[in-house]
C-alpha cells in the first residue's frame, strides 16, 4: 500500500517525474492541440511514458491535468467538458502508474491576467481553480501540484482553490528568471514565506533553467523554510538547433547537479522540460547510492534558523521584523505612517461612500515620500462598504512601498483584504469579544496572515 505523501517526506528523498510534454512532443503530439485532449485520444503514449517514469524510479507522478481548468479549455472549444477531462486523466494517470506510486493532481496558471493588468477577476479566477481542483479530488489522487506559476496572487488563488475542497497534500512550484524573480517580479522568500504560512506541504522551483541555476535561489530560501523545498529543473538551458528547441544536458550531468541541490535542502528531485526516463533513473540510482541523504533529511528537518522573526510580505518584498509580533504583542519600535482611516479622515470617509478615490491617492502619494515600516488600513465608517473598499485598494493599487496591515470590527472586511492583497499581511485587532477572535483565528489561519492583538496603530 502506497504511503502518504506527508508519511513518505519524513523517510526519504522524494523522486517525482520528468517532463511530459516535450517527450509526448517527441512522441507524436503536435503543438496546436489540446494536451489534455490529445493524451486522452492517444492513451497508450502516455501510459508508456509514465510506466517508464515508474520504472525509472519515480516515487510520484504528475497527473496531465496541467492547464485543463475552463478558462485555458475554452480556448479549444472544450470548457464544457472540463470535469470529464479531469477525472479520466486521473484515471488514466492511476492504472499507468499502479497502485504502489503516488499521482498529483497538476495545475497551473490560466493564460488570463487578473486585474488590473487583465480583466479576470480574483473570483472567476477561485471559481476557476475550484472547479478543476473538486474534479481532481473526486477521481482520487495522492496530492495537488500547482506548478509553473509566475504571479503570487495567482498562485495563492489555486491554494485556497485546493484547500476548500480536500485536505490533500498541496506541493507548490513557481518559475524564475535568471535574476532570482518570477515574470511578474516576485523572489523565491517571499513566495515561500506566504505560501507556506498558507498552509501548504512543500514548495520549490520548477522549468525556468538547469539545475545548475537554482543553487543560489535555493540558499536563500533554506533558512526560511519550515517545509520540504522542491527542485524540477530542465535538462539545461534550451538550445535552438535547425529551428528545434533542444535541451542538452545529459542523464549523468543532470543527476549529479542536482544531487548537489539536495545536499543544498532540497527534499523533492525530478525534471522539467528536456528531461527524460533516463535522467530519471540516474537521478534516482544517484539518490539511492548516495551516502548522506540520511544526514541530509536529518539536516532538513526542524527549524532552519535560530533568529526569531516576524515576516511580512507584498507580492514582490519582503520586510522581517525582529521578534514574534503576535506574541510580544508591541509596535513601538515600527515606524508607522498616518493610518487610512476613514473613521478619522471625513474627506477619506466622503471618497469611500461615494466610490471615488482621489483622497486615497493623495494619502499613498505622502505614504510613499515617508517610507514608513508599515501601512495600515481601516475603512470602517458610516455608509461604508468595507468589503469594496478593501477589495479596490488591493486590486487595483500597487502596495509595494511597505507591509501592510488591515484593521476593521467587520469580518467581511477583513476576509475581503486578505483575500486581495497578495502577500501576507498582518490584521490588528483591539477586540476581546471571543466570537470575533474565533472567526479572525481562522481567517488568519487560511491566508496566513499576522495577527497583532492590540490597539489601533496611529
Amino acid at each position: 500500500m502506497r504511503k502518504n505523501l506527508r508519511d513518505l517526506l519524513k523517510e526519504k528523498i522524494i523522486i517525482v517525474d520528468g517532463a511530459t510534454g516535450t517527450n509526448l512532443q517527441k512522441r507524436g503530439m503536435p503543438g496546436n492541440v489540446c494536451p489534455e485532449q490529445w493524451i486522452l485520444d492517444h492513451p497508450e503514449i502516455y501510459t508508456e511514458l509514465v510506466k517508464e517514469y515508474t520504472s525509472a524510479g519515480s516515487d510520484l507522478v504528475y497527473v496531465p491535468t496541467f492547464s485543463a481548468n475552463r478558462i485555458k479549455l475554452r480556448e479549444y472549444g472544450l470548457e464544457d467538458t472540463t470535469a470529464d477531462i479531469n477525472q479520466r486523466l486521473v484515471k488514466l494517470a492511476r492504472e499507468a502508474a499502479g497502485e504502489d506510486v503516488l499521482i498529483a493532481g497538476d495545475m497551473t496558471m490560466t493564460g488570463q491576467q487578473l486585474r488590473p493588468l487583465g480583466t479576470l477577476s480574483l473570483e472567476e479566477l477561485l471559481d476557476c481553480y475550484k472547479e478543476q481542483a473538486q474534479s481532481i479530488a473526486k477521481a482520487g489522487v495522492d496530492a495537488f501540484v500547482i506548478e509553473t506559476m509566475m504571479s503570487l496572487n495567482e498562485t495563492r488563488a489555486a491554494v485556497l482553490a485546493v484547500k476548500e475542497v480536500t485536505d490533500l497534500p498541496v506541493m507548490v512550484t513557481m518559475t524564475f528568471d535568471a535574476n532570482g524573480r518570477t515574470l511578474y517580479g516576485t523572489d523565491g522568500v517571499t513566495a515561500l514565506i506566504t505560501l507556506q504560512n498558507m498552509g501548504i506541504d512543500a514548495f520549490g522551483m520548477n522549468c525556468s533553467s538547469g539545475p545548475e541555476n537554482m543553487g543560489p535561489m535555493l540558499d536563500k530560501m533554506k533558512p526560511w523554510a519550515r517545509i520540504p523545498l522542491i527542485v524540477k529543473a530542465n535538462a539545461g538551458l534550451p538550445e535552438y538547433v535547425d529551428g528545434e528547441t533542444v535541451f542538452s544536458m545529459g542523464p549523468d550531468v543532470f543527476a549529479a547537479e542536482t544531487m548537489a541541490l539536495i545536499g543544498k535542502g532540497a527534499e523533492i528531485v525530478g525534471g522539467c522540460c528536456g528531461t527524460t526516463p533516463e535522467h530519471i533513473k540516474a537521478l534516482a540510482s544517484a539518490v539511492k547510492n548516495a551516502d548522506r541523504i540520511a544526514d541530509t533529511k536529518a539536516d532538513s528537518a526542524g527549524a532552519k534558523t535560530d533568529v526569531i522573526k516576524t515576516a511580512l510580505t507584498s507580492e514582490r518584498k519582503t520586510w522581517f521584523f525582529d521578534g514574534n509580533l503576535e506574541a510580544d504583542g508591541a509596535l513601538e519600535h515600527i515606524k508607522i505612517n498616518r493610518m487610512i482611516d476613514a473613521g478619522s479622515d471625513d474627506s477619506l470617509l466622503e471618497d469611500f461612500r461615494d466610490g471615488q478615490w482621489d483622497t486615497l491617492y493623495d494619502i499613498m502619494e505622502d505614504i510613499e515620500d515617508d517610507e514608513p515600516d508599515l501601512i495600515c488600513i481601516c475603512p470602517d465608517g458610516p455608509g461604508v462598504d468595507g468589503p469594496k473598499i478593501m477589495s479596490h485598494i488591493f486590486e487595483e493599487m500597487d502596495l509595494n512601498v511597505a507591509p501592510v496591515a488591515v484593521a476593521s470590527r467587520s469580518p467581511e472586511t477583513i476576509e475581503a483584504a486578505l483575500l486581495h492583497y497578495p502577500g501576507r499581511a498582518m490584521v490588528i485587532c483591539d477586540s476581546e469579544d471571543e466570537d470575533q477572535l474565533k472567526i479572525l483565528r481562522a481567517q488568519i489561519e487560511k491566508y496566513g496572515a499576522v495577527l497583532y492583538k492590540g490597539g489601533l496603530c496611529s
